[in-house]
């Protein structure tokens, strides 16, 4: 937890546009995460007015085919692949929102780390949902380019949306993650 929060503060190249919301994923680009999915559905999303930047951040196998597919729909200058980074967490941090729009998914740890960046999260309906449960600042959408499209034009259609996605830090919800890392650490020592 204290080395999330801590890493996060760090300085980085900061690519966002703040004059648009901007979302981050992080992930393998392999097939699993559903990048070819997501790059469509921003295409049909700028195409009917709803703009917005997206940050890609990881390598993968699909990295060059996914390049090709945002060229191709002319979307290069609105869905980003920022490449691996040893330290995401001050990307995520500085996003709007942590996407994570995957075809299936376990227990995600990176929602745990944006979670504890006190972050807004979208998801698409997978095993994923478990680490989201209580997590009050997230929403998960229907898993199919239709749920995705609309959960995110229903995002950046909503008036005065920066206004309300002034980061402040919930106590509440940043004590309930460290209660939730201590059970789990003590959980592993009983374990061992």
């Amino acid at each position: 937890y204290n080395r999330v929060i801590e890493k996060s503060n760090e300085k980085f190249d900061n690519p966002f546009n703040y004059n648009s919301i901007n979302f981050v994923t992080s992930c393998r680009l392999v097939e699993q995460k559903a990048l070819d999915r997501f790059i469509k559905v921003h295409k049909k999303l700028e195409d009917n007015g709803f703009h917005s930047k997206v940050y890609v951040l990881g390598e993968g196998p699909l990295e060059e085919e996914l390049k090709n597919q945002v060229k191709m729909y002319n979307v290069n200058d609105s869905f980003i692949f920022l490449g691996a980074k040893t330290n995401p967490y001050p990307y995520i941090k500085n996003a709007d929102y942590f996407c994570l729009f995957s075809y299936y998914e376990g227990y995600g740890m990176v929602l745990e780390e944006a979670k504890i960046l006190n972050k807004r999260i979208l998801i698409t309906d997978t095993a994923a949902k478990e680490c989201i449960e209580n997590y009050k600042d997230s929403m998960i959408l229907d898993n199919n380019e239709n749920g995705i499209y609309n959960g995110l034009k229903e995002i950046i259609g909503g008036n005065n949306i920066r206004k309300n996605q002034e980061t402040k830090t919930n106590v509440n919800n940043v004590e309930n993650i460290k209660e939730h890392y201590e059970k789990i650490i003590e959980g592993i020592i009983n374990i061992l």
